[in-house]
């Protein structure tokens, strides 16, 4: 199947609070890609300057900005984008989309201890309801944890997290979206360690 477009996607970076600096092997994986879409928690936003040298960015607010409330930090950036490509639509957001919404996926997480794909279900059915009605790709970070699932013939998307997860272990990773020019979407992912 013919490759229309390749769309490198990732979350989660937390520099330099979590990860002092952004690990070679996302760049090496990054290149060809035809457009970056970064799903926030970036914090530092001078990252988006290194991406940019390899492919355009699309970029997302995250959840954690009490940790950057000095200096440069991803509060600046939108809280949702909306990116058409090769006849889909992405709708990207970190995943949170307010700060209660994230103190209840926490208290949730630390007192329940759901599963993170139960976390990532509870998510997807938040974007579910304020998404564009033509987006068939809905892109979001905040669990840490890889997944891909259609829900009513919509691809939600999650890359995993660049930085190191511990509570529970989860892999850094990133994640690209292979679109063929016969409009599959073919998710990937890749562990950096």
């Amino acid at each position: 199947m013919a490759e229309q477009h390749l769309i490198g996607v990732l979350s989660d970076t937390h520099i330099p609070h979590r990860l002092k600096q952004m690990p070679q092997r996302v760049y090496d994986l990054l290149q060809g890609c035809d457009i970056i879409l970064h799903a926030g928690d970036l914090e530092d936003t001078l990252i988006l300057d290194q991406l940019r040298q390899i492919a355009p960015v699309y970029a997302v607010r995250g959840n954690v900005h009490w940790q950057s409330s000095m200096g440069t930090h991803d509060q600046d950036l939108p809280s949702m984008v909306t990116v058409p490509i090769g006849g889909h639509v992405i709708f990207m957001t970190h995943g949170h989309i307010n700060f209660a919404l994230t103190m209840i996926d926490k208290v949730i997480h630390f007192s329940t201890q759901p599963t993170l794909d139960a976390v990532n279900r509870s998510i997807i059915m938040r974007l579910a309801r304020i998404k564009p009605p033509d987006a068939d790709i809905v892109i979001f970070g905040h669990t840490h944890k890889p997944c891909a699932e259609h829900v009513d013939g919509v691809l939600y998307f999650n890359p995993g997290a660049v930085c190191n997860t511990y509570r529970p272990k989860a892999e850094p990773s990133i994640g690209r979206l292979r679109l063929t020019s016969e409009g599959q979407i073919k998710p990937e992912w890749f562990t950096l360690s």
